[in-house]
């Protein structure tokens, strides 16, 4: 796992929640990842049922506040282009199909991809007793000379990992895993 130069002649990454495209020349990827939990588009099927039943039983501004709600359910996204003809990437939210809140920038050269560990802790308290949650997530950045891109966060550094492979490959950068006291890069072949 531990290498000093990751290898370049990996296979297909598989990403799980995300929408990989590539165009016919292959020099655009975008990743969609969706903006809702699965559990909530798993439900919108009950939202467009209510909007039909309220439209049909006479309270047509309920149907089609339902509809509408289902429908930006399905359609709300997180957004990330990137352009290696153009040079540029484009991060936005993409809402009723409309970007939203677009962030541009061009680049002329990319450095590597890092993984980074973000910890957490919240207390809830109640009247008889008060308890903390702490957890921590993955964070895969593409460091460029323009700045910084977040491309994947994962509570599963593996999943983080296989998720970042299909990325790496096409950006033809190397992976480091900063989320110990020594960083390293890592091999993505074991992936």
């Amino acid at each position: 796992m531990r290498n000093q130069i990751p290898s370049r002649e990996r296979g297909e990454g598989v990403l799980t929640d995300e929408t990989l495209e590539k165009t016919e020349s292959s020099v655009i990827k975008k990743i969609s990842i969706p903006y809702f939990p699965s559990g909530m588009k798993m439900i919108t099927p009950l939202f467009f049922g209510g909007g039909i039943y309220f439209a049909v039983a006479g309270l047509p501004f309920w149907g089609v506040v339902a509809l509408i709600a289902g429908i930006i359910i399905l359609t709300t996204r997180y957004v990330t282009e990137i352009n290696l003809q153009d040079k540029t990437y484009r991060d936005y939210l993409s809402f009723l199909w409309m970007p939203f809140n677009v962030d541009a920038k061009r680049f002329s050269s990319l450095d590597r991809i890092i993984i980074t560990k973000g910890n957490y802790s919240q207390t809830i308290n109640t009247r008889i007793q008060s308890r903390q949650l702490d957890w921590s997530d993955f964070t895969g950045t593409l460091l460029s000379d323009s700045g910084t891109l977040d491309l994947l966060t994962r509570n599963d550094k593996k999943e983080l990992i296989k998720g970042l492979k299909e990325f790496a490959d096409f950006l033809k950068v190397g992976v480091e895993d900063r989320t110990t006291g020594v960083h390293y890069w890592i091999d993505l072949d074991k992936y």
